[in-house]
């Protein structure tokens, strides 16, 4: 049985994931709550690991002392390093820790399993760019932050999980796989510094920064809608994932 761990941020990108199959069960897993896909020979582990790479790498870790898997995949919603479109396709070849205790840190995507979703994208004709990810302990809000992380390191895609997750899966030598969905533009500000959130009790800060900038709420229908158009492309994307296992198997 091929058992592909598939790990997200966020319960939006959770449901995307989720979207794209039939059934779903409930499993418990390293004491996670996570989603099981079932196909053939092929189960689809979608799993919540929270956001940034403390929560990622805590949940890795406990996630695969439980459950041993072929592949591990950090997926979700990402920021284009370079010219890109919303909902643009993002596979990882590499991806390098910027910042926090792993800074300089790099890890390596199994060239064999970058092959195979690259196939999987190509076959449904779904826009796509393949290239060194970038992760960061915090939200870069500001798009002088994304645009000064573009010029030094350059790349495809930005977030806050990736090389966390992969330094794990590396540790527990599992091939790991970078695929993500864009959700922001190298190029354009977010409306609120989203890192309130992430802190206990953010979310009263978080309302608060909301009503003293009224202008916000602008931004925020801006990025609510990027985001269905990343999560719809994140859904057809690991559509055609599972279309290439059930036809092709895995690499």
């Amino acid at each position: 049985m091929t058992a592909i761990g598939v790990f997200v941020a966020t319960r939006w990108e959770l449901a995307a994931v989720r979207q794209a199959f039939v059934t779903t069960e409930v499993q418990m897993v390293g004491g996670i709550s996570s989603l099981v896909a079932r196909q053939a020979q092929v189960e689809w582990w979608i799993i919540p690991m929270g956001v940034g790479p403390d929560r990622a790498a805590a949940t890795a870790r406990a996630v695969l002392a439980a459950q041993p898997f072929t592949a591990v995949w950090s997926t979700g919603f990402a920021c284009a390093l370079g010219p890109a479109g919303i909902g643009e396709v993002l596979i990882g070849t590499q991806v390098m820790m910027e910042g926090g205790r792993e800074a300089g840190r790099s890890v390596p995507c199994a060239t064999t399993m970058v092959d195979w979703v690259r196939l999987a994208v190509q076959q449904q004709c779904l826009p796509m760019q393949t290239g060194r990810f970038v992760t960061v302990p915090r939200v870069l809000c500001r798009a002088e932050e994304k645009q000064d992380i573009a010029n030094r390191l350059g790349g495809v895609g930005l977030d806050m999980e990736s090389a966390a997750l992969g330094l794990v899966a590396v540790e527990c030598r599992i091939p790991f796989v970078i695929v993500r969905t864009t959700s922001d533009l190298v190029d354009e500000s977010l409306p609120l510094d989203f890192n309130l959130f992430l802190r206990p009790s953010g979310w009263v800060k978080g309302v608060a920064a909301c009503l003293a900038h009224p202008t916000s709420v602008i931004g925020l229908h801006r990025l609510r809608v990027q985001s269905r158009v990343a999560g719809a492309q994140l859904t057809a994307l690991y559509r055609a994932c599972a279309q290439k296992a059930l036809r092709d198997g895995f690499a």
